[in-house]
C-alpha cells in the first residue's frame, strides 16, 4: 500500500511535534523514521496508525483519505517498543488474539497463526508463555501477531531498543527478511542511523518535527542536503572544519594557510563556512592541501583509522593500512572528488 502525507502537522499546546510534513512512500517498501529523541518519529507513526489525531494536513492510503478514520478501520499492524504481549496467553493464543476479536473461526485463526509463526521462526514455541521466551523471541511473537491480520501497513516503534547489541543486529536482519517475505509496507522508528541504513529502502530523517531529507540510505550518505544530515549519517561522524572564504580559497580557523582550488567559491567571499568530509574522502599526498598532525592510529576492521589535528580541530581519516603513522608526525592530504561538502556555518545550508 502506498502512503502519502500532505502538510502533516501535530501540535501539543505551544509545541509542534511534526511540522508541515509532505512525503510519498512507495508500496511494499521498508521506511525508517530516523532522528534524535524528540524529533517527531513516534508522533508521525501514531498519526499514521490513527492513535493520535492530526492537527493539520492529510494522510492518504492508496489515494484514499484516512485522516479521520479510526485505528481499527485503517488495516494497520502495530509493534510497540515493549512488545505488549499478554502474559497469561501462550504464543499461539497471543498471535491468534486479533483474529479472535474479529470472530474468525478457530480453525482458520490457528492455521493463520501457525503460518505467521513459521514466517518469524517461532513455531517451535507455540505452547510457551511470554515469560519463557527471550527478548528476541518475544519480538517475533509481536510481529507475527501484527501480521496475522494481513495489515496493509506495519508500524514498528523502536522494536530493537530492549535487545542487546548482538541480538539487535540479528533481529534487524530478521525484520528485513520478514518484511520482504510479507511484502507489507513497513515504517520502522529508530534513533540509530546504522540500524536505519542497514535494512531500509528509504530513510526519512527528521529534526524537531521537520523533514530534513527523504532518500535511500546511500544518497543520504553521499549527497546530504544540509549539515545536520551530513553529521547525523555515517560512522565515523563526518569531519568538520570551520573557516572563512577568502578570494583565493578557504581559510580554516587557527591554520596559517589557505585551502585553494577545492571548490569555486568566488560568490562566497567573506562567508563563514564548514568544510565537511567523510573519513574516506582524503588521500595521503606530499603536496596535499590539508596539513595535519597525527595523534593516534588504530585498526578498524581491515582499515587503519587515524585521528589527527588540523588547527584546533580533530579529524578522523581512513589510511593505507600497510604504512606506519607515528604520533606527532606531520601529514598532508588531498581531497578526493566525492564525499567532500561545503556548508553555511550558521544555517547549515549546503553550497557544494
Amino acid at each position: 500500500m502506498k502512503v502519502r502525507v500532505e502538510g502533516l502537522t501535530k501540535r501539543y499546546n505551544n509545541v509542534t511535534a511534526v511540522d508541515n510534513l509532505t512525503a510519498e512512500f512507495e508500496s511494499g517498501k521498508l521506511i525508517a523514521l530516523l532522528g534524535p529523541s524528540g524529533c517527531g518519529k513516534t508522533t508521525m507513526l501514531n498519526m499514521l496508525s490513527g492513535i493520535l489525531p492530526v492537527s493539520e494536513g492529510k494522510i492518504y492510503f492508496d489515494d484514499v483519505d484516512v485522516t479521520d478514520l479510526p485505528p481499527e478501520k485503517r488495516e494497520v499492524g502495530l509493534v510497540f517498543q515493549n512488545y505488549a504481549l499478554y502474559p497469561h496467553m501462550t504464543v499461539l493464543e497471543n498471535i491468534c488474539f486479533p483474529l479472535k476479536i474479529k470472530k474468525v473461526k478457530k480453525k482458520e485463526r490457528i492455521e493463520k497463526a501457525i503460518k505467521y509463526a513459521k514466517m518469524v521462526h517461532i513455531d517451535d514455541y507455540l505452547d510457551r508463555k511470554p515469560k519463557e521466551l527471550s527478548g528476541g523471541q518475544q519480538q517475533r511473537v509481536a510481529i507475527a501477531r501484527a501480521l496475522v491480520k494481513d495489515p496493509k501497513l506495519l508500524l514498528l516503534d523502536e522494536p530493537l531498543s530492549n535487545l542487546d547489541a548482538k541480538l539487535r543486529i540479528e533481529m534487524r536482519e530478521e525484520i528485513r527478511r520478514i518484511q520482504k517475505e510479507s511484502k507489507v509496507t513497513t515504517f520502522f522508528v529508530t534513533h540509530d542511523q546504522d540500524e536505519a541504513s542497514a535494512i531500509s529502502d528509504y530513510v526519512l530523517l527528521m529534526k524537531k518535527g521537520v523533514k530534513q531529507q527523504f532518500d535511500n540510505p546511500r544518497v543520504l550518505y553521499n549527497e546530504p542536503h544540509n549539515l545536520f544530515v551530513a553529521d547525523f549519517i555515517g560512522i565515523p561522524t563526518i569531519n568538520q572544519l570551520h573557516g572563512q572564504v577568502e578570494e583565493k580559497g578557504i581559510k580554516i580557523d587557527n591554520c596559517d594557510y589557505l585551502i585553494e582550488g577545492l571548490f569555486d567559491t568566488s560568490n562566497l567571499v567573506g562567508k563563514r563556512v564548514v568544510l565537511a568530509f567523510r573519513a574516506e574522502a582524503l588521500t595521503n599526498c606530499e603536496k596535499g592541501k590539508l596539513h595535519c598532525t597525527v595523534k593516534e592510529s588504530f585498526l578498524s576492521g581491515k582499515d587503519t583509522l587515524i585521528t589527527a589535528k588540523v588547527g584546533d580541530k580533530e579529524i578522523r581519516v581512513f589510511v593505507d593500512s600497510n604504512s606506519e603513522y607515528k604520533e606527532e608526525s606531520e601529514l598532508r592530504f588531498d581531497f578526493k572528488k566525492s564525499l567532500v561538502f561545503l556548508f553555511d556555518e550558521e544555517s547549515g545550508e549546503r553550497y557544494v
